[in-house]
């Protein structure tokens, strides 16, 4: 086994596999036609993604690498199990950073750059490429040993490596599609963005009364399509991340005035990327469309007094719809012209 291989393994990585970048771009060709469904990061740099050799001239290949984070859930919790747990950006840029000091000593005069998440390289792509794991309907890239629950990561490379061995597609049942409660899986492999749970949960600023019908009860992500999926019946839990029991069993109130000890514990995770004033709306949401006993007296001051003009917002969107009062004129106090339109949008749904 070599030793790029080794390496990685020992880090906590699942073995990883390699291909040439050349291999990306008939993998990605006819994502240009649906580019209004996709994530707006990558339709926006899906001609990075395409051509890779572009931005980085050096690099002839590509290793992929997996991080398994499976936890199992407890019902209902609201956030994704991606996000219980420590933050895993710090988790894994501190683990390449250590994965590219190995290899820059065992491969002296070869260059290493690793990238993840946001970097000009799609990451499920060179998944599949280079064969590290099943494309799935909902476009999860699925590993035959840990499942869709992994954190992809990418290091592009001069260092000669094996061209890639694909495994091809999942068990293509459907179940995904047929469980996500939006439609967003239009057809196998093409997911809309804009129906995705995950994806609206993330959403900044205003939903629209239809957008808070479509969370519910969901705080940050969405793990439905991965939970129903046959491939993730038997994944095992990961020894490297640990959940943090405030997020496994939140409790909505003390998340809607965020209490000191979850904003120490969201801090540390990656739900707190968009900032707590979204899980406190999505809070708010999820208090509005099911019937948890609440004391709503704590919810008005909310809607009167709290400093964020979203949270007061939904703060009397939530009194409206489960106690029928009228706390919007405090709530719209000086709020700009989007609160007043979240308003109007609930009066004509109905």
């Amino acid at each position: 086994m070599s030793d790029w291989i080794l390496e990685a393994k020992k880090l906590g990585f699942l073995e990883p596999k390699s291909c040439s970048l050349k291999e990306l771009e008939p993998v990605l060709v006819n994502l240009g036609s649906k580019s209004s469904y996709l994530d707006p990061y990558i339709a926006k740099n899906l001609t990075f993604f395409r051509y890779p050799e572009k931005t980085f001239p050096a690099a002839k290949y590509a290793i992929s690498l997996a991080l398994p984070y499976y936890n199992t859930p407890l019902e209902k919790s609201g956030f994704s199990i991606y996000c219980q747990s420590k933050d895993y950006h710090f988790v894994l840029r501190a683990l390449l950073n250590s994965y590219l000091l190995r290899l820059k000593l065992l491969y002296p005069g070869y260059t290493f750059n690793a990238l993840f998440d946001t970097g000009l390289i799609l990451d499920r792509a060179v998944a599949y490429s280079s064969g590290l794991g099943f494309l799935g309907f909902n476009t999860c890239i699925i590993h035959p040993k840990a499942g869709s629950f992994v954190f992809l990561a990418t290091v592009l490379t001069d260092l000669p490596l094996e061209k890639g061995n694909p495994l091809g597609f999942c068990k293509q049942c459907g179940a995904c599609i047929s469980a996500c409660p939006t439609g967003a899986i239009k057809e196998p492999f093409l997911l809309n963005n804009n129906l995705c749970v995950s994806a609206i949960t993330q959403t900044k600023g205003y939903l629209a009364c239809k957008e808070c019908e479509m969370i519910k009860g969901h705080l940050f992500g969405c793990d439905i399509c991965q939970l129903v999926c046959p491939h993730n019946q038997l994944v095992p839990s990961s020894s490297i991340l640990t959940p943090f029991y405030l997020l496994r069993k939140p409790e909505l109130l003390k998340l809607i005035k965020m209490e000191p000890e979850y904003q120490l514990v969201l801090k540390q995770s990656a739900a707190a990327w968009r900032g707590l004033n979204i899980i406190r709306r999505n809070a708010l949401i999820a208090l509005t469309f099911n019937n948890i006993e609440v004391d709503f007296n704590e919810i008005k001051k909310v809607a009167v007094s709290d400093p964020s003009h979203l949270v007061r917002a939904y703060a009397a969107f939530c009194l409206e719809k489960r106690a029928g009062e009228n706390y919007w004129p405090g709530a719209l106090l000086n709020a700009p012209k989007e609160a007043f339109s979240f308003r109007d949008s609930i009066k004509y749904s109905g």
